[in-house]
């Protein structure tokens, strides 16, 4: 490190402190020589560009994470440790406990909060398979976190650079290459409340053999995380559930009510269809004080009200996870060898093996509207009639129920007044099941992948060029096991209990001799041959396969007055494979969760790219460095057809303290083989109604009814808004959809722009500070259309013809009267597969300002080093468009899209040639609970502000042994009291450290 005078020392001191007050926040853009002063930094390649360079010349906002605060930092997920970075967003982690399927135990970055899936994730260089086959994003829990050099992150489209899926940025993990010797590392992890623990055990050996042209990495890791549940922290249990009711609320969140309106262990009943009205009897069925079941109403779930705190209700938190558990196992080899002093071969190969749970609640039945599990009680179950105080009461309030008594609906009869008990029909009733227990699911995953190649450089015409060629090619195979899925129809099997010959049974033959068994709902007490009979598992298996080739040259093509021209071209060739498949009773539909089947498809790309950099001006007056550099990048997917993208970025240094940069890039994320080749399948719905029934149309807007007299008109022969009925709607036929994946979809695309100046004041050495404007445009997102939006605002309400609207294609009409319930101008069937239709804008600015100085400078003696940080986004647009014509909706500082506008992170570190102390603080702004609600809906409308505060200490005792320790979340700040932090529900929940403190130690051992 360089050494300056006192004078200058204080002087930098002084502006430091003035430039922290107006800068207030700042981002990761000014690289990582804050500690180091003015450093030397050689030329390499770094992630945004494969022109060689050093880092400060970087194209484009470039982030770096050592491997040194990766260690210090205390967590073991890399995943965890990105997040604090203000440009990434929260998506998946061990917060997102919610995690279903393949999900679980799964790490993921996200920049700028555009998806996980736009996020290109890369290890020197080259592509990572995906994690899962429903999703092309990366786990980061597959890297082994030892053997990370440094994470290089960049902002900005990069697809000229690096292809598909760099639309919102690039997470570039450089790996370690060589090392002398054997490295041990361990660490450990609790919390305040003795739970959540966290450890890691891993270790590096490298060696140089035969006279150093052999070079010999191993390393590996066994890391595992427990589950911290929701119950076992007072703040995060009772659970809250938002009040829905309109109009000014007093209290919005209700820190004691109960978060799932269906009963623990008994059940409910069915009151009215009709808000406001129910039986005249009381409200719950006790059998002595015990509650037996409850009419549904005052606490369902769209009218729950501050109120409802029945202690009868289930409480879904005494089987949710704050923090999920997981586990891998991870070993990498690297070899290379020097076959001559340019020419050099290596191989890279890894194994991971991943285990994931998620915790979830039972099953359950909803009596109001009978949703997934849509049980039923006849009026003559065994039980119902039986002995016993709870049948007499609840065949109390069942007879009032169906003979109408108290001029009350008959919502248990379906046929009409006046029938018996044993002949009525029967009714849903609702219960939490947790006789099955929580709907757990446990997700192993393991994944090989090795990469050969060979690298060097050789020169021509007086001019040295850089060469690499590698194949690599990568497999994943996974199964998840789904626990307490209980099977719908013996669920309903064995509640439909009757008495035969004296015995309870259970009504269906077939099932009885398949070994049913009753179950008593009535007086809950299931047997265990019920339970078991109709209990179930599921398993889903997956596999993904990746093969990537590629090709690459780099050199300085000649000279100008300014500099050299480098060039860098290469071309690469992609196969993606996927295959997903349910077991059979998962497969039928036949258990508590949606059905997928099997999906399976592949596709393969071929690449070309170029990229050059110009120097136009160099060391003359407003002009210490000019340059210009582009870049672009041919596609052939034999999915999509033919892409192409480019970058424009230039460079301005009007003299040595200060650099202005500028990039324009078109981006475009290829749709991946579960957008493409779901299987279609038709099914149907009752939801949907026909603009142009004369039924609907009467009801339509005057405006609607203007444009509905041209388009239906257009669509069905001898229409007439008066008469026409269609073959579906209320009281109607279901219409059928055709859904899933489509093949003929259009890649998206992603305009994105960055604007930004870096300070590095020569009479204020070691201080650096940096400011980037950035702003998306996203088109032709992937998506899904409503059905009720296609029929209205997209179709027969648009203003375009009929014949040339696209959507109006979708809508399969049955001009002839033959089909579509032999209705002139019937619908078939609608297409609802896979479309491009959403649009995202994001705009902002990222700054940082970093500062590091000898204290020995200052006060006259050497008591360390000192190393200020600050990085900040200001994310003030985040606006999405649904549907094409649709409004834009502000989507920033909003909790429930995980979208803060203002987030930041700063540390002070005290070092020396001994020991560290640092000292970091993480900020999210204040933003809004719910951005679907009106101020006067919500109180508080606001989270506030939260913050976190690390303390994190190493000591060296000798070469060979570095301990560490720390305290993250020192003053144990909980996260916002909303239903997205509590339910495991990414973004909400993965932004915010729901742990509370925690302790950790570790010791790296070096022999």
């Amino acid at each position: 490190m360089k050494v300056y005078s006192m004078r200058q020392r204080l002087l930098a001191t002084s502006f430091i402190c003035g430039a922290m007050a107006a800068t207030a926040w700042a981002d990761t853009a000014a690289a990582q020589a804050a500690a180091d002063g003015a450093a030397e930094v050689g030329e390499i390649v770094v992630t945004g560009s494969r022109i060689r360079r050093d880092t400060f010349s970087a194209p484009q906002q470039l982030s770096v994470v050592t491997a040194e605060a990766i260690r210090e930092s205390g967590n073991t997920s890399i995943g965890d440790i990105l997040l604090d970075q203000p440009n990434i967003n929260p998506n998946q982690n061990q917060q997102t406990t919610s995690a279903t399927l393949f999900l679980a135990g799964q790490a993921r970055a996200d920049i700028r909060g555009l998806g996980a899936t736009r996020t290109l994730v890369l290890m020197d260089g080259r592509r990572l398979p995906f994690s899962d086959a429903s999703s092309p994003a990366v786990d980061l829990n597959t890297i082994p976190s030892l053997m990370i050099e440094r994470v290089e992150t960049i902002a900005g489209g990069a697809s000229a650079v690096y292809g598909s899926e760099a639309i919102s940025g690039v997470v570039n993990f450089v790996m370690k290459k060589q090392q002398e010797g054997l490295e041990i590392d361990l660490q450990t992890g609790i919390t305040e409340d003795k739970d959540g623990e966290e450890w890691r055990a891993g270790f590096n050996w490298g060696k140089k053999l035969f006279d150093g042209r052999l070079n010999v990495l191993v390393g590996g890791e066994y890391a595992g995380i427990e589950p911290i549940m929701q119950k076992d922290r007072d703040w995060a249990f009772p659970g809250i559930r938002r009040n829905n009711a309109t109009g000014v609320i007093t209290q919005d969140i209700v820190p004691q009510s109960r978060a799932n309106s269906s009963p623990f262990a008994t059940f409910q009943l069915r009151s009215s269809n009709v808000v406001g009205t129910g039986l005249a009897v009381t409200r719950d069925v006790r059998d002595n004080g015990a509650s037996i079941a409850r009419l549904s109403q005052a606490c369902a779930t769209a009218t729950v009200q501050p109120t409802c705190q029945d202690e009868s209700l289930f409480y879904n938190q005494v089987f949710t996870a704050l923090q999920g558990k997981s586990s891998r196992a991870v070993l990498r080899t690297y070899v290379d060898y020097k076959i001559t002093d340019n020419w050099k071969a290596f191989v890279d190969a890894s194994y991971v093996k991943v285990s994931g749970y998620g915790f979830f609640g039972p099953a359950f039945s909803n009596a109001v509207g009978g949703g997934t599990m849509p049980i039923v009680i006849r009026g003559d179950n065994a039980y119902l009639n039986g002995p016993g105080a709870a049948a007499a009461a609840l065949r109390a309030v069942w007879t009032g129920a169906v003979n109408g008594a108290n001029g009350q609906p008959l919502p248990f009869d379906q046929r009409g007044a006046g029938l018996a008990l044993n002949q009525a029909t029967a009714v849903q009733v609702g219960k939490t099941w947790v006789e099955f227990g929580g709907r757990d699911v446990k997700t192993e995953r393991e994944q090989t992948r090795v990469a050969i190649g060979m690298e060097g450089k050789f020169e021509t015409f007086g001019r040295e060029v850089n060469w690499d060629w590698y194949a690599q090619h990568a497999k994943l195979s996974g199964s998840t096991i789904s626990y307490g899925v209980p099977n719908l129809a013996r669920v309903q099997q064995a509640v439909d209990a009757v008495l035969i010959n004296g015995q309870v049974v259970c009504r269906d033959a077939a099932a009885r001799a398949a070994g049913c068994a009753p179950w008593d709902l009535v007086n809950g007490q299931p047997s265990r041959e019920a339970i078991n009979w109709a209990n179930a598992t599921s398993v889903t298996d997956q596999q993904v396969k990746q093969t990537v080739a590629g090709l690459n040259f780099a050199a300085n093509l000649f000279d100008l007055p300014a500099g050299p021209v480098g060039v860098a071209v290469g071309t690469e060739y992609r196969k993606e494979e996927s295959f997903f498949a349910q077991d059979a009773l998962g497969a039928s539909g036949a258990l508590f969760f949606n059905a997928i089947g099997t999906r399976q498809g592949e596709y393969d790309v071929k690449e070309a790219y170029g990229e050059i950099r110009i120097p136009i001006l160099k060391d003359v007056p407003f002009a210490e460095e000019l340059s210009v550099e582009l870049a672009g990048r041919v596609s052939d997917y034999s999915s999509v057809g033919g892409t192409d993208q480019y970058r424009l970025h230039a460079e301005w240094a009007p003299f040595k303290d200060v650099r202005f940069r500028a990039s324009q890039s078109t981006a475009v994320r290829a749709p991946n083989i579960v957008e493409l080749f779901s299987p279609q399948s038709r099914n149907f719905t009752t939801a949907a109604t026909d603009p142009c029934d004369a039924t609907v149309f009467a009801g339509a807007t005057a405006a609607q009814q203007a444009a509905r007299r041209v388009t239906c008109a257009a669509a069905i022969p001898g229409w007439n808004p008066a008469t026409f009925q269609s073959n579906f709607g209320t009281g109607r036929s279901s219409l059928a959809l055709l859904q899933g994946g489509n093949p003929d979809l259009d890649p998206e695309v992603a305009h994105s722009y960055q604007y930004g100046v870096i300070m590095q004041p020569r009479w204020v050495p070691g201080l650096q500070i940096s400011a980037d404007f950035f702003k998306y445009n996203v088109t032709a997102q992937i998506g899904t259309i409503p059905i009720n939006t296609l029929f209205q605002a997209l179709c027969y309400d648009s203003s375009q013809p009929i014949d040339s609207n696209p959507f109006c294609a979708q809508i399969q009409r049955d001009r002839a009267g033959t089909n579509g319930g032999s209705v002139v101008g019937g619908v078939t069937q609608v297409v609802l597969t896979n479309q491009n239709v959403a649009s995202v804008k994001v705009e902002g600015w990222d700054y940082a300002i970093s500062y590091g100085f000898h204290t020995a400078d200052l006060l006259g003696k050497d008591y360390g080093d000192i190393a200020l940080r600050l990085d900040a986004t200001w994310m003030y647009g985040f606006t999405l468009q649904g549907l094409p014509g649709q409004a834009y909706t502000q989507l920033a500082n909003t909790i429930n899209n995980g979208l803060p506008e203002w987030k930041a992170n700063g540390q002070i570190r005290w070092s020396n040639d001994k020991a560290s102390v640092t000292w970091a603080t993480l900020w999210i702004d204040s933003m809004i609970a719910n951005n679907a609600l009106q101020p006067n809906q919500l109180n508080p409308y606001k989270t506030g502000d939260y913050f976190r505060h690390d303390l994190r200490v190493t000591y060296r005792y000798n070469d060979q042994l570095t301990m560490r320790a720390g305290l993250i979340n020192v003053f144990d700040r909980h996260p916002p009291a909303l239903p997205e932090t509590f339910n495991g529900t990414a973004p909400g929940a993965s932004q915010y450290d729901n742990r509370g403190r925690y302790l950790f130690i570790g010791a790296g051992m070096n022999f």
